[in-house]
């Protein structure tokens, strides 16, 4: 693994590190919160990581055994339907948790195993077969670890809104 594999991987570790600092200091009461009415709550968004954790180790794992294969997202309503079918908010989070760091834990360590895969690509095509974009695992790791820092910042930004409630 060269450094620049190193950093992208610290940073990739890391985001979920902070998150489960963060985590650690909520309530159950708070995890109910969200910044202003009609936006996510902090159950929805940990909801949220955990399902794109299960897309996302899937992918990366398709991506390092069968470079090239063709990724179909096909049927996905949108992430408030999927979040509303699924009881994104009314669900427990110790299992979604739990999910999460073995989703990650297993990335990771699929990833140091095989550095010289980091530029393997698949294609995403959209329900008519049209090919959308190419994406490579090295890419997938930075966006995941881009999406856990937004939605780790919506979280702490949702505790400092509400600081004064119990």
């Amino acid at each position: 693994m060269d450094t620049h594999q190193a950093h992208i991987l610290s940073d990739f570790v890391n985001t979920l590190d902070e998150l489960d600092a963060i985590m650690e200091t909520v309530t159950e009461d708070q995890l109910n919160w969200c910044e202003e009415e009609g936006e996510w709550s902090i159950r929805q968004v940990l909801h949220h990581l955990t399902d794109d954790g299960n897309v996302f180790t899937f992918i990366i794992e398709r991506t390092l055994a069968t470079p090239g294969c063709k990724v179909f997202f096909g049927g996905f309503p949108g992430n408030e339907a999927w979040a509303d079918q699924l009881g994104f908010d009314q669900r427990p989070v110790t299992q979604a948790r739990a999910l999460m760091r073995a989703q990650h834990n297993f990335l990771a360590e699929l990833v140091i195993i095989f550095p010289d895969r980091w530029q393997n690509q698949v294609g995403y095509y959209n329900e008519a077969g049209e090919k959308q974009v190419d994406q490579s695992v090295e890419h997938m790791l930075v966006m995941l670890t881009e999406h856990r820092r937004e939605h780790t910042a919506m979280i702490e930004n949702i505790l400092s809104a509400n600081q004064g409630q119990s």
